[in-house]
């Protein structure tokens, strides 16, 4: 008895030990399986992840083209001064031509008086026009352009950069907009913009390349050395513009003994060799460049002299005509480091002010100066290329 007793203890005890080797090999498989699963998963994951990698690559590798006709002079200042691109003909070609890839974004750039309708390529799809809105002459010739691109058979999307009226009297183009039935996705103004949400932006005035300004290289001794003057005016007065009443300060305050003064009666709408190159002197030797107000408050002038490291000072007044009560509202929404006055009365204290800087604080300024218009233009050049994909191709997004 006490042999089959032990006997089944012991057949009892075998069968716990199989049930418990059975449970263990199950938890194993069922461990084995989860891993393998995770392990699964995760590859799987990170395969899409490459796909994914992979097809924005291939993307974002793709080449887009959009061709740039310049019409108008600022075409100059968007190309080589804001694009940073080079043409590669000279100046008395009837067509001058550049080429210019930003972020997958090929720009050819065509100017000269052979652009017409009838020569620009008859299969872009793309197109950025830069036009001259100035006047009523101008106008006509503008819409005759946008007219024009109707006859493009493959013609996709339209972007206009536009020298505005200095009375911001641009609401012309308004009919040419997408959101009107036109062709015209969005569009940049010189001058104040009508308020038109995303689709209107505001451009600068830039330098007067139709008078050939150049874009200046400076070396380290022009930014560096002593300047002879500490302002500059060079000039037209008009009758009854403020610019009499600066002349008068500067007669009264015997202000021409420290500045450079040049004033003429009537506007000239080019200049000599020898006047250029006196307006240059004037900019490169000058640490304050006077900047009142003509038909606008923007004026070439402001961009000539931060392109010589000279300080404008700046009447902040509004004009009359149609804009709005900010002039200056791009130029001040980059911070552009002038400096700002209501009436030319308050010149002569700051002209005092100047006489207490050392060179080493007019050097430092000029620098920030210099570096502040690099960047300025840097930046609406990412902002400008960024808008034409989010414009022309919002797939990429």
């Amino acid at each position: 008895m006490t042999f089959q007793y032990g006997g089944r203890k012991q057949k009892r005890r075998s069968t716990i030990i199989w049930v418990g080797l059975f449970i263990f090999a199950v938890y194993i498989m069922i461990t084995l399986y989860s891993a393998y699963s995770l392990l699964e998963n995760t590859s799987g994951k990170q395969k899409r992840q490459e796909r994914g990698v992979l097809a924005k690559s291939t993307l974002s590798t793709e080449i887009f083209e959009v061709e740039v006709w310049g019409k108008a002079a600022i075409g100059l200042y968007f190309w080589e001064h804001i694009m940073e691109g080079n043409l590669k003909s000279k100046e008395t070609d009837l067509v001058r031509l550049g080429e210019k890839i930003i972020d997958n974004v090929k720009f050819s750039f065509r100017t000269g008086p052979g652009i017409i309708p009838q020569t620009v390529p008859k299969n872009s799809q793309n197109v950025i026009l830069i036009l001259n809105g100035r006047v009523r002459e101008k106008i006509k010739f503008a819409e005759m352009w946008l007219k024009s691109l109707q006859m493009l058979p493959n013609i996709k999307n339209v972007a206009v950069i536009l020298l505005g009226n200095e009375q911001c009297n641009n609401n012309w183009l308004l009919p040419y907009m997408v959101k009107q039935g036109g062709l015209v996705n969005i569009a940049y103004i010189v001058y104040d913009i009508p308020n038109q949400g995303n689709t209107i932006f505001q451009w600068p005035l830039g330098v007067a390349t139709y008078r050939n300004f150049p874009k200046v290289i400076l070396s380290e001794s022009d930014i560096s050395h002593h300047r002879q003057y500490m302002c500059n005016f060079l000039g037209t007065v008009y009758p009854n513009s403020s610019r009499e009443t600066l002349q008068k300060i500067f007669y009264e305050h015997k202000l021409y003994t420290i500045c450079y003064l040049r004033l003429r009666e009537t506007w000239q709408p080019t200049e000599s060799k020898e006047t250029a190159n006196e307006y240059y002197h004037a900019l490169l030797h000058s640490d304050l460049t006077l900047s009142p107000v003509g038909v606008n408050t923007e004026c070439y002038r402001l961009y000539e002299a931060c392109s010589y490291g000279s300080v404008p000072v700046v009447e902040d007044i509004q004009t009359p005509g149609n804009c709005l009560n900010t002039p200056l509202k791009l130029l001040k929404y980059y911070n552009a480091p002038f400096i700002y006055l209501k009436s030319w009365a308050e010149l002569p204290e700051i002209l005092e002010k100047e006489k207490q800087l050392t060179l080493e604080q007019k050097i430092q300024r000029r620098e920030n100066l210099l570096r502040w218009y690099w960047k300025f233009k840097r930046k609406l050049q990412q902002s400008f290329v960024v808008q034409i994909k989010r414009s022309f191709f919002s797939y990429l997004e």
